[in-house]
């Protein structure tokens, strides 16, 4: 057996694993109202035709929270992603095996394409610094349970530590960092700003919500 089929029987267990399901049906109709990649926005004529010529389409199936981090198969937890952000995102899910070893498809603009962080995250709001930059919540694995969650904290001298901090879903962290004060790990979507911000932290100028 092949590598590409192997890790095919892999993903197989874990969907069957991590629960939930949808219909092509379904998903042909969340399809034909995603005009645009859920990740990046660009439309799917924007995205370069695919490497392998066997694959007409630039768009895919994605997993909001992906399969490899216990993201179930229910049709909340799919969106369509352009192939150049699905691969990107998954790449590290390949437990850092040389790409061009396993799959050609995966070669992108000939060059290798590896996500060096599978971190996610929010876009229910993102707060505008000072100097133009958006920053978004991200979300962090535990080292120790695995689950991904926000991790926010009201500050102080324990700052985002594990032992003054909870690890909540995003519903909570939205409403407790914007309602209540907390403060919670933020990069911008480039990765070269990142830090723990809140309302009123002083670098902070605004709050928008609902980003796309």
């Amino acid at each position: 057996m092949d590598c590409r089929n192997q890790r095919a029987k892999v993903r197989i267990e874990r969907i069957k694993n991590n629960g939930g399901s949808h219909t092509s049906a379904e998903w042909k109709l969340l399809l034909a109202k995603s005009p645009t990649c859920a990740v990046c926005r660009r439309s799917w004529a924007e995205v370069p035709l695919r490497p392998d010529p066997r694959y007409k389409n630039t768009w895919t199936k994605g997993h909001k929270l992906p399969i490899y981090h216990g993201g179930s198969d229910g049709l909340s937890n799919i969106q369509a992603e352009c192939y150049e952000c699905n691969f990107q995102k998954n790449a590290g899910a390949l437990g850092g095996r040389p790409i061009e070893t396993c799959d050609p498809v995966l070669k992108l603009n000939g060059a290798i394409s590896v996500a060096i962080s599978q971190e996610r995250i929010s876009r229910k709001f993102c707060f505008v610094l000072n100097n133009e930059t958006k920053i978004f919540p991200v979300q962090i694995k535990n080292r120790d349970t695995g689950v991904i969650a926000f991790r926010i904290s009201l500050g102080g001298s324990g700052g985002n530590t594990r032992a003054a901090s909870e690890e909540v879903d995003e519903s909570t962290m939205t409403r407790k960092v914007l309602e209540k004060g907390y403060a919670v790990r933020c990069k911008s979507l480039d990765g070269k700003t990142n830090g723990l911000y809140k309302k009123g932290h002083r670098s902070v100028r605004e709050v928008r919500l609902n980003i796309i």
